[in-house]
């Protein structure tokens, strides 16, 4: 993929993403008075296969447009109350998708394309990856405000083995969701 193509398909992605939230924020206004704490608990109760599907995929999709894993797992908690550990797993499964496909996604773009000017910083990474590796991508993947989504795409980038990257992520992401499980349940009770 050349450079002009990728922006261009960063530029569809960036204006699809704003015109799903306008769409969504205009379909909440125009139907406020049927968007009701009782009214989602029925359509959940109803569409429980589609909504956990549908978790699972934007779960899994989301690190395509380089958004954080929280708010996903904070809406499973959100959407599951009862199942902290089903929301535990279905996140780690979304989070292992998308760092996956980060992973792979490194074979079709540059760290140039794709991050333009910070892409020195990503050389900076790779050379202490080569020396550090999964303590890296595990401490990366633990550490809440930095995105886990670069470290998959270097990790991938250097054909850092894929094995060791798949464990230091799970890992690392696991510590992370269950801290916000922990956090978010106390918080609700």
């Amino acid at each position: 993929m050349n450079d002009a193509s990728f922006y261009r398909y960063k530029k569809i992605l960036r204006c699809l993403w704003v015109l799903l939230t306008i769409s969504f924020l205009g379909l909440y206004f125009y139907y406020a008075d049927q968007v009701t704490v009782n009214n989602l608990i029925l359509f959940l109760g109803e569409n429980r296969t589609t909504v956990l599907i549908a978790y699972i995929l934007l779960s899994s999709i989301r690190s395509l447009f380089l958004l954080p894993s929280t708010p996903f797992v904070i809406l499973g908690l959100g959407l599951y109350p009862n199942s902290p550990l089903f929301v535990f797993f279905m996140s780690l499964i979304g989070i292992q998708i998308g760092a996956s496909i980060m992973y792979f996604a490194s074979s079709y773009l540059t760290p140039s394309t794709l991050f333009g000017s910070k892409s020195e910083k990503i050389n900076i990474i790779k050379t202490k990856m080569e020396k550090y590796g999964s303590w890296i991508i595990m401490g990366w993947a633990l550490f809440p405000i930095v995105p886990t989504d670069l470290i998959c795409f270097v990790s991938g980038s250097i054909n850092y083995n894929f094995k060791k990257f798949f464990f230091a992520i799970l890992l690392g992401e696991a510590l992370l969701i269950a801290g916000y499980i922990f956090i978010g349940n106390s918080i609700i009770s």
